[in-house]
């Protein structure tokens, strides 16, 4: 086989651009959150390893990669050790390139990937030992995947064949919540009419509606306000499904999740399963309280005090695929929700970040409102974290300072 040795790039030349730390973070949680919640009893940790090694991820600078179980288990018991922070790499100063590999090693490298394209690179360098080119020390395992990064040696992530899709259902309340949005009436806000959503986040297990209302949006905001008001109600979940809405795979969410401990699992593009039991309480919200598109209220409040009353009695109404009613299912049985200490605030896990920059007045303006920071600098740029349902406050920089909107009377009478 002819192997066209002028195409490869040059190895040193090559320098990767390093993802945000905190990006980094996420993303790395978001692989390993599954060995967090595995069922030790069906998979053991080792398994669990091998199982995922053999997985393509697509990195936050862009870059399709897999990673070896020695690395996955390191992640796995950094966060299990340190929490999310723990996630945190300190940068190489060589980081962006990679030492020599060997010529025989790159040279077997580049014919078993044109000889095995739906090999996993660990398959190939496992292969690699077999042939007895590399004794598994030298070069080291992180050096040969740099090297397969750079070289685009990664299996294509569109050869991957995926499972087909099976029925499954959670035996406890809380190993998994589903959440998504239906387009609801339209109501009168302020002498206009505005359309609505209904959010609402489902127990897999019990079928019982953890939290739902109807806003007048579908962004991450409400999503984050449910999600939040659930955790405090019932304990954190092990696993959250969404679809890959917007507001789902937004940063915050990840960011949130990762926080939390909680398993972010989104649908496959073009692959809705495991979505039918949230689209069939839909369905029946549509048949049974809207009854086609007409609104049981006129106002938001009037709808919400209204779906309220309904998801009441939905609760103590015999489910068809329970045999009982989601009260009883979610009662009768034993809760797989992690709960929170009661002296615990979890708002600062849920607040918004954004950057902004100071103004030489020594303020931030965040949703046309202003707020000082009095001992910024003028013209940098602050990480800023606010709770989107309430600007009274909102807090700056690495160590969390509150900040106040500016007063512009009371600052009238300051020094005079």
């Amino acid at each position: 086989m002819l192997i066209c040795h002028q195409f490869k790039p040059s190895i040193k030349e090559v320098a990767m651009p390093i993802p945000d730390p905190a990006d980094l973070a996420v993303w790395r949680y978001g692989i390993i959150s599954i060995l967090l919640h595995r069922n030790e009893e069906v998979e053991t940790l080792e398994e669990a390893l091998i199982r995922i090694a053999g997985v393509q991820y697509r990195r936050p600078d862009g870059q399709f990669v897999s990673y070896s179980p020695e690395t996955l288990r390191k992640w796995f018991y950094r966060y299990r050790n340190g929490g999310l922070p723990a996630l945190n790499d300190t940068q190489r100063k060589n980081t962006g390139t990679h030492h020599a590999v060997p010529k025989a090693i790159s040279d077997s490298l580049f014919q078993l990937r044109q000889e095995h394209p739906r090999w996993t690179f660990a398959r190939l360098i496992e292969q690699l030992v077999q042939d007895k080119l590399w004794d598994m020390q030298s070069p080291a395992r992180s050096t040969l995947y740099r090297f397969a990064l750079t070289c685009n040696l990664q299996r294509d992530p569109h050869l991957t064949v995926h499972d087909p899709a099976r029925p499954f259902q959670y035996p406890f309340f809380g190993q998994m919540w589903t959440a998504d949005f239906l387009h609801g009436p339209k109501i009168r806000v302020n002498s206009q009419k505005r359309k609505t959503y209904l959010h609402a986040i489902i127990d897999d297990a019990t079928r019982y509606v953890v939290h739902a209302g109807f806003f007048t949006s579908e962004g991450t905001e409400v999503m984050m306000m449910e999600l939040m008001a659930a955790v405090r109600t019932h304990g954190k979940p092990r696993r959250f499904y969404t679809d890959n809405g917007a507001c789902y795979a937004s940063k915050h969410l990840k960011f949130v999740c990762a926080n939390l401990g909680i398993h972010l699992i989104h649908t496959p593009p073009g692959q809705p399963r495991g979505r039918g039991k949230v689209e069939r309480f839909f369905r029946t919200v549509r048949d049974q309280f809207l009854e086609g598109e007409n609104a049981p209220a006129h106002t938001l409040d009037g709808l919400n005090k209204a779906f309220s009353q309904w998801l009441s009695t939905y609760h103590r109404r015999i489910h068809s695929s329970l045999g009982m009613t989601p009260l009883q299912k979610r009662l009768g049985h034993q809760s797989a929700c992690i709960p929170l200490p009661e002296t615990i605030d979890i708002e600062p896990l849920f607040r918004m970040k954004r950057r902004c920059k100071v103004y030489l007045n020594n303020t931030v303006r965040l949703k046309r409102r202003s707020y000082e920071v009095a001992d910024a600098l003028p013209g940098q740029r602050l990480d800023i974290w606010f709770m989107p349902w309430n600007l009274d406050r909102i807090w700056y920089g690495p160590e969390m300072k509150p900040a106040k909107p500016t007063d512009p009377i009371q600052n009238a009478y300051r020094g005079r």
